[in-house]
């Protein structure tokens, strides 16, 4: 797993020993323990494996994350653990992350921006979260958001 983070790193141009470095890095802070790093992803659990596909992600070091239901995938439990990571990661590296979901609560917990979205890709209404909650434009947006 560490070699084909690394991989990541390298095919964007970073030296080995930053591309190693940097792998290490973002799999540590993504919660994988060392003793994980030699495994392959058939080895590791839904959670570990998104871990994983973030830390690829991060080893590039990315001035903007986009991320397209990153989490649809496992079960809630880990699902929520995903969600404060990925709220703990964005405020130490100080990333931009566009998140797509369609889970209102998983937006209304984890943005600091929101933009609701029609059919057609129509932008609804755009804010933050309290702003949307407490003000929202329209009908559309108020069963998007559950209120």
């Amino acid at each position: 797993m560490l070699d084909n983070v690394t991989l990541i790193a390298r095919i964007a141009g970073q030296t080995p020993d930053v591309a190693r470095s940097n792998a290490t890095e973002m799999l540590t802070m993504v919660g994988i323990d060392e003793q994980f790093f030699s495994r392959y992803p058939q080895q590791l659990s839904g959670g570990q494996q998104q871990r994983v596909g973030v830390a690829r992600a991060l080893a590039i070091k990315p001035n903007i994350l986009l991320m397209d239901e990153p989490f649809g995938a496992v079960d809630p439990i880990v699902r929520e653990e995903l969600q404060d990571e990925m709220c703990r990661i964005q405020r130490e590296l100080g990333l931009t992350i566009m998140f797509v979901t369609h889970d209102r609560h998983e937006a209304l917990k984890i943005a600091d921006q929101l933009v609701v979205l029609s059919g057609g890709g129509h932008i609804e209404q755009a804010g933050s979260p309290s702003e949307l909650v407490e003000k929202p434009a329209n009908a559309f947006v108020r069963k998007i958001l559950g209120l």
